[in-house]
C-alpha cells in the first residue's frame, strides 16, 4: 500500500478528524467519538484540516460544510485531489435539512455520507464505524492483491535461472544453425554463378562445396531453427502470462494445459532437484480465470520445490496430475519434502501465515490459491506427514453452479 493514510499504525484505534468552525460542535463530536474508543483531533478551518490530513494518520474526516474562507465542498475536493487519500471516508456535517442540491454538490465533491445537525450520538457512531470497517476491508483487499502480484513475481524470480537456461538452449542451436545456413547460402550462390558460366563449372563447384549434402541438410536446419524459435516464443508467452496482473476474465480452460504451460517455466528447475512425474489428462473447466489458475499452479509447484530444501535423506520426487472425477476437474501436486505439522496444516490457507524463514515468501500464496478455488465453487485439500512430504489437491466443478460467483479480481 502507498500513501500516509495506508501506512497508519494498525495497533492504534482509528483516528477521526473533526472539522467545524464552531468549537462547541468540535468538542461535542470529539466527546461522542472518544466514548466509543475512537481517537479524534479537532480543527476549526478548512486550511487547518488540509494541513492535518497532509501530516497523515487520519482515517476518516467529519467535515462541516459552511465555514468561512474555505467551505467543506472545497476541502473535500482538495482531499480527494490527493491520490493518497482516495480511500479515506469523508462525512459532511450539515445544519441544512432536506437540501437536495447541497447533498448532490457534496457527493460530487467526493463525500461518502451526510449527517444532519444536531448530531445524534448513535447515528454518528454507527455511520463512522461502518465507513471505517469498509475502508479497512478495501485496504486489506488492495494489500492482498498487491502481495499476490508480488508473490507471483517472486515465484518467477526463484525459477529465473531455469527459465534463462530454457531460453539459452534453443537460442544456442538457433545461432549455430543460422551460421551454418549462412555458409550454405554462400555455397548456393557460388554453384549458381558457376552454372551461369558453364554446366561443367557448375558440376565441379557442386563437387567442391558438397552441394548435394547441403541441400539434404537444409530442411532439417530450417525445421530445427523454427522449432527453437517456437520454443522461445512459448517461454516468453508463459512469462508474460504469469507476470501481468490478471483481470479475472472467465473463459474455458483445461487444467492439463495450465499445468503444461506452467511446467515450461519450472520443469528444468524441478528436474535438477527431484524426479518429475507428470500425468496430465484433460480436465476442462467451462468458466475460469486462466491467469489466476496459472498462478495457483505456479504457487503449488514453487512450494513443492521449497519443501525439498534441507531434506536430503532420500531421492526426491515432485508429481503433478490433472484429470476429472465425477463432475469435477482436479489438479494434484505432490512432493517428498519436509512435510507440514498437523498444527500448521490448519492454518495453511490463512492470509500472511507462513512456515518459511523470514524473507522467503509473504504467506499469501496458499491463501490466494484457496480464494481462487473457492470462488470457482471448488476446494483445496492438503495431506501431509512430517519428513515424508505433502500433497495438495484442487477440485473445481467443470460447470459452474448458479450460485458460484466470478473469481475475485483482487487476487492477481
Amino acid at each position: 500500500m502507498s500513501g500516509r493514510y495506508d501506512e497508519r499504525r494498525k495497533t492504534l484505534p482509528a483516528q477521526v478528524l473533526v472539522v467545524d468552525d464552531d468549537p462547541a460542535n468540535v468538542r461535542l463530536v470529539e466527546a461522542y467519538l472518544q466514548i466509543e474508543g475512537l481517537r479524534s483531533v479537532g480543527v476549526e478551518s478548512g486550511a487547518e484540516a488540509l494541513a492535518r490530513v497532509a501530516e497523515g494518520g487520519i482515517d476518516l474526516v467529519l467535515l462541516d460544510i459552511r465555514m468561512p474562507h474555505m467551505d467543506g465542498f472545497e476541502v473535500c475536493r482538495r482531499i480527494r485531489g490527493d491520490a493518497r487519500n482516495a480511500g479515506m471516508p469523508v462525512v459532511f456535517l450539515t445544519a441544512e435539512a432536506n437540501d437536495a442540491e447541497s447533498e448532490l454538490q457534496g457527493l460530487e465533491a467526493g463525500a461518502d455520507e451526510y449527517l444532519h445537525k444536531p448530531i445524534q450520538r448513535r447515528e454518528l457512531v454507527l455511520r463512522v464505524k461502518n465507513l471505517l470497517r469498509l475502508a479497512t476491508a478495501e485496504r486489506e483487499r488492495r494489500l492482498v492483491a498487491q502481495l499476490s502480484q508480488t508473490e507471483k513475481l517472486a515465484a518467477i524470480g526463484q525459477i529465473a535461472a531455469g527459465v534463462a537456461h530454457e531460453i539459452n538452449n534453443p537460442l544456442g542451436f538457433m545461432i549455430s544453425n543460422l551460421s551454418t545456413l549462412e555458409s550454405y547460402s554462400r555455397n548456393v550462390v557460388e554453384v549458381i554463378e558457376a552454372y551461369r558460366k558453364s554446366p561443367a563449372e557448375g558440376r565441379a563447384k557442386e563437387e567442391e562445396t558438397g552441394f548435394v549434402e547441403t541441400l539434404a541438410d537444409l530442411d532439417s536446419l530450417i525445421r530445427e531453427t523454427a522449432d527453437g524459435g517456437e520454443r522461445v516464443r512459448h517461454i516468453v508467452q508463459a512469462l508474460k502470462t504469469f507476470s501481468r496482473a490478471d483481470d479475472g476474465t472467465l473463459e474455458p480452460v483445461d487444467l492439463a494445459e495450465i499445468a503444461a504451460s506452467t511446467l515450461i517455466l519450472t520443469e528444468r528447475e524441478i528436474s535438477q532437484r527431484a524426479k518429475l512425474l507428470k500425468q496430465l489428462k484433460p480436465a476442462f473447466v467451462s468458466h475460469a480465470p486462466k491467469g489466476k489458475l496459472h498462478q495457483v499452479t505456479l504457487n503449488l509447484l514453487v512450494n513443492a520445490l521449497q519443501a525439498l530444501e534441507g531434506v536430503s535423506s532420500h531421492p526426491h520426487q515432485i508429481s503433478i496430475e490433472t484429470g476429472t472425477c465425477g463432475e469435477d476437474a482436479f489438479l494434484i501436486v505432490s512432493d517428498t519434502g519436509c512435510g507440514i505439522s498437523e498444527e500448521n496444516r490448519g492454518r495453511l490457507f490463512e492470509p500472511f501465515f507462513t512456515t518459511k524463514p523470514i524473507g522467503v515468501g509473504t504467506g499469501i500464496g496458499l491463501s490466494v490459491c484457496a480464494n481462487v478455488v473457492r470462488k470457482l465453487g471448488g476446494r483445496i485439500d492438503v495431506a501431509s506427514e512430517l519428513g515424508r512430504g505433502s500433497t495438495f489437491t484442487i477440485r473445481v466443478p467443470q460447470e459452474p453452479a448458479q450460485t458460484v460467483r466470478p473469481a475475485d479480481s483482487a487476487l492477481q
